[in-house]
């Protein structure tokens, strides 16, 4: 697990800090963080940014990037399996699995967390009656775009509006992180793993969540969509009995653990 920065320590680890950041996100500061990122001014900190985290550019080598959030959103071609009966990752991330249990609720990071959460759909949330949980946490170097993990048709998208908070790990522990944060979900009727709940989450501070498609087709490893400006994480919500995965994935999430995967890396095969 990541180390939290001094800064989320402050903010979510005393009361003060804690009392700071509901004021700040009731004055709308986030709303001012985000226009001053989309602006030339934030230009600055691209390269503090790139150093402080260790991003690899070699994708972008001689791209000029505008603004901070222009460097966010970039955007490279991606490389896929494309072998149909094989299941891949969303997007670059670490990856937490967990079951569904019989009363829909699962375990992450510490809280029960139940479908109704996400979804606030209670007929929808039966059909994952006992199928997988897939939580895909998005970090600072990774890549913000995502993609479809298989061809298939999506439904609306629906946006869940909420106040934004960090996902890293003290948040996570002091708060119901994904449950106050706002996100956007969809219903993916994909051609070999049954029908899959995808939810992205939006993260403090500016947290936008960007779609391209709603209720259209889609193709395996086509962009499904990017994080503007900060990250946070996808949940993909699995049918019993569709999507094995792989062993190597199941030993290495196994104890609550997280397990670095890649954007269109394979992680489990069609049941």
């Amino acid at each position: 697990m990541a180390a939290n920065d001094k800064s989320v320590e402050f903010l979510y680890g005393t009361k003060f800090g804690r009392m700071l950041l509901e004021f700040a996100l009731a004055i709308r500061i986030p709303k001012l963080l985000g226009a001053f990122l989309r602006s030339p001014l934030s230009r600055f900190y691209i390269k503090k940014f790139i150093a402080k985290n260790g991003i690899n550019m070699d994708a972008w080598p001689d791209v000029k990037f505008k603004t901070f959030n222009d460097f966010f959103t970039r955007k490279k071609e991606i490389t896929f399996d494309s072998e149909p009966s094989h299941f891949i990752s969303p997007s670059d991330s670490l990856l937490s699995v967990y079951d569904i249990k019989p009363d829909s609720t699962f375990f992450i990071k510490g809280a029960d967390y139940s479908i109704s959460d996400f979804l606030q759909n209670s007929e929808l949330e039966k059909k994952f009656d006992g199928g997988l949980c897939l939580v895909f946490r998005l970090c600072a170097t990774d890549y913000h775009r995502y993609c479809y993990i298989d061809d298939g048709h999506i439904d609306d998208n629906h946006f869940i509006p909420g106040k934004l908070y960090s996902v890293q790990p003290l948040p996570l522990e002091k708060f119901r992180v994904f449950t106050k944060n706002r996100r956007s979900w969809a219903v993916l009727h994909t051609r070999n793993f049954g029908d899959i709940a995808q939810i992205e989450v939006g993260a403090f501070s500016v947290g936008g969540i960007i779609n391209h498609d709603s209720n259209a087709d889609f193709k395996k490893g086509s962009e499904k969509g990017y994080f503007d400006l900060h990250g946070s994480t996808i949940v993909l919500l699995i049918q019993k009995d569709k999507v094995e995965l792989l062993e190597e994935v199941k030993a290495a999430t196994a104890g609550d653990k997280e397990y670095r995967v890649k954007c269109g890396q394979f992680i489990g095969t069609a049941k």
